[in-house]
């Protein structure tokens, strides 16, 4: 999947819609967030894609951390500061 498929293309209500929000709107983000939330939630392979993504970097944090644990695990102690 490349950048192309995820471009949606906005019909003339929705272009208006944003025009409104943009001008007109003092809590621009708070609708765009659930706008942009219920189109990710209705689209499951870009939910897919998100969890992929998500594991591959928890992944790749947990071997980097593993790898130079002897770094930072001298720093950790049971006491309370």
């Amino acid at each position: 999947m490349d950048y192309k498929d995820l471009i949606i293309e906005m019909t003339v209500k929705e272009k208006s819609e944003l025009k409104t929000y943009v001008l007109d709107s003092k809590d621009f983000e708070t609708k765009v967030g659930k706008i942009v939330k219920e189109k990710i939630k209705n689209d499951k392979e870009l939910e897919d894609m998100v969890v992929d993504i998500t594991r591959n970097v928890i992944t790749q944090l947990y071997k980097t951390l593993w790898i130079k644990r002897n770094f930072w695990r001298t720093s950790l102690s049971n006491k309370a500061t």
